[in-house]
């Protein structure tokens, strides 16, 4: 008599695209840090975050992929935040999910390096990239120092996202009050990215997690 299997089912996949090489290249460790199999990082180079959106729906039907958000800093494509309010209906007819960070990549960064938010809104990155670089000699928000002398960032960071987290709230309401919209989608997407991806398993990195 054959016994009935049980049907494996097909795990949910997630889709991190960019027009930002920093910004793959940062995803792209996450992914391998965290070995989240199910997710995929693509860098999709656009000349405007419209047709950035469009390629990132097209990537998301392509490989069938449950989730798929675009991943942008403002800076990237010379945005205000009052532009973000007229990309929600093209993003939602692609099915895409907006995360950004104001200005770029930097201030997600920060905010695992500090105690408390800005009490203030910061026009300027290189604020950021200035308070940064005391922690990470030589960083620059590129792909370059991303894959090279600041590879290891994203593990030298991990133990800190909690603080990040809360840091994320408190700065998007300063954020929200100034400009009607918060400075960073970024929690959401890490949300997302626990609903399908699981736990982070980060046993290989030990020796990095220690430092």
């Amino acid at each position: 008599m054959t016994r009935k299997r049980t049907p494996i089912l097909p795990r949910k996949t997630i889709l991190i695209s960019t027009a930002n090489a920093a910004i793959a290249a940062y995803f792209s460790r996450v992914r391998k840090d965290c070995r989240y199999v199910n997710m995929t990082v693509e860098y999709l180079p656009a000349d405007s975050v419209e047709s950035f959106i469009k390629a990132t729906g097209k990537a998301r039907i392509a490989g069938k992929f449950a989730s798929a958000w675009a991943v942008f800093g403002l800076s990237d494509f010379n945005l205000e935040p009052a532009d973000l309010a007229g990309l929600k209906d093209l993003a939602d007819s692609r099915k895409v999910k907006l995360g950004w960070t104001t200005p770029n990549i930097s201030m997600w960064l920060y905010l695992h390096l500090t105690k408390q938010a800005p009490n203030f809104y910061v026009e300027n990155a290189s604020q950021f990239d200035q308070q940064i670089a005391k922690y990470f000699p030589g960083y620059k928000p590129t792909a370059e120092f991303m894959t090279g002398e600041g590879s290891e960032i994203h593990l030298k960071l991990f133990k800190f996202f909690a603080m990040a987290v809360n840091n994320a709230s408190a700065y998007n309401k300063i954020a929200e009050k100034k400009n009607g919209v918060p400075a960073t989608t970024f929690v959401e997407l890490y949300d997302d990215i626990k609903e399908i991806c699981g736990d982070a398993d980060l046993s290989h990195n030990n020796k990095v997690l220690a430092q």
